[in-house]
């Protein structure tokens, strides 16, 4: 060999042997220390995943009890508007009742006094409910 001895060279390779070993070992534990982070990452998302899910099926829950509400509030107000309607109706035979029942009586007034001796008839004079005097 020349100025440098093998056991030198033995050395520089043990070294360089050493040293690729050494960067391997970091690469590894890097890539460890990478892929924990990773996991830890994904199951702090899967967590925050689930939560948006719980948060989203009550809501969806709430969302049913309005939509049934507005459905039974909805029903409530037709079940009103026909109860309305069905008074109106009623309000209104009641009324064509009573006109009818008070023209009967106007033309039994009428006819009594047409047949009553003592009524005398007077088609000068203006009674304000249309009835003739009585003397």
């Amino acid at each position: 060999m020349s100025d440098i001895d093998w056991w030198v060279w033995l050395i520089i390779a043990l070294v360089v042997v050493a040293v690729i070993a050494g960067l391997l070992a970091a690469s590894r534990a890097a890539k460890r220390k990478k892929a924990e982070q990773r996991r830890r990452h994904d199951e702090k998302q899967r967590e925050k995943a689930a939560l948006l899910r719980e948060d989203a099926k009550l809501t969806s829950v709430d969302i049913k009890r309005r939509e049934a509400e507005a459905l039974s509030g909805k029903a409530d107000a037709e079940e009103a508007r026909l109860a309305a309607e069905d008074l109106e109706r009623r309000a209104e035979e009641n009324r064509v009742e009573a006109d009818r029942t008070r023209s009967a009586v106007d033309e039994r007034l009428l006819e009594a006094d047409r047949i009553d001796p003592d009524v005398q008839v007077d088609a000068d004079k203006n009674d304000p409910d249309g009835r003739h005097s009585r003397h």
